[in-house]
């Protein structure tokens, strides 16, 4: 029953997810469509797709208008590309990076996500939590709740990280979990995921 229901938001967030291009950007003096990608944290490939009147991506003019994501999106197209793994990724701890996201553990799952779209991350989980990115509370100074989409969620015992997962906002996470569940959707208000959440860490 959990599985179905996490199927349908998981449906319901991709009908519901922008598909449109995020913004518009001027090529600058020394610019390639290499470097653009990289400025806006994007997928070399991905930033071509959106450019088809580019005949070709070697040769743009400074002043030309690309079009670009910007952070908001990347953050939405992070979360549907995840999301569109529940049925694919199978958990293995350990697993041998070459294999994801076929077969990965919590933190070879979220690298792969990430570097897909542009964003180095290194392999485990307390790496991830400590060497990118702004650290997050889970509540601001106001009391309400700090976390914004595509945020890597953290969670373990005593401080110590054990788990990553991504925030995928309205109060839901989605992880690669473990053995018995693999890719799930879960609620940030759940007990495991309330009481053994550490910190998160913004790299968008």
């Amino acid at each position: 029953m959990k599985k179905i229901v996490c199927m349908i938001l998981a449906v319901f967030m991709l009908l519901l997810s922008p598909q449109m291009v995020g913004a518009e950007y001027y090529v600058k003096p020394g610019d390639s469509m290499w470097k653009i990608a990289q400025k806006h944290q994007m997928n070399y490939r991905d930033l071509i797709s959106l450019n088809p009147q580019i005949a070709n991506p070697s040769k743009i003019d400074v002043g030309q208008r690309i079009n670009v994501r910007t952070s908001n999106h990347l953050a939405q197209d992070i979360i549907d590309y995840a999301v569109s793994l529940e049925e694919v990724t199978t958990y293995q701890l350990g697993a041998d990076y070459s294999r994801s996201p076929r077969v990965a553990d919590c933190s070879s799952w979220t690298k792969h996500i990430y570097e897909k779209f542009g964003i180095w991350l290194p392999r485990v989980s307390w790496q991830q939590a400590s060497w990118v990115g702004t650290p997050v509370p889970f509540y601001d100074k106001n009391g309400n709740v700090a976390l914004k989409k595509g945020d890597l969620m953290f969670f373990g015992d005593n401080g110590k990280v054990s788990h990553v997962g991504i925030y995928i906002g309205d109060g839901y996470w989605i992880s690669n979990l473990n053995s018995k569940k693999d890719v799930v959707i879960l609620s940030i208000w759940g007990s495991w995921s309330y009481n053994r959440f550490l910190w998160a860490q913004r790299v968008i």
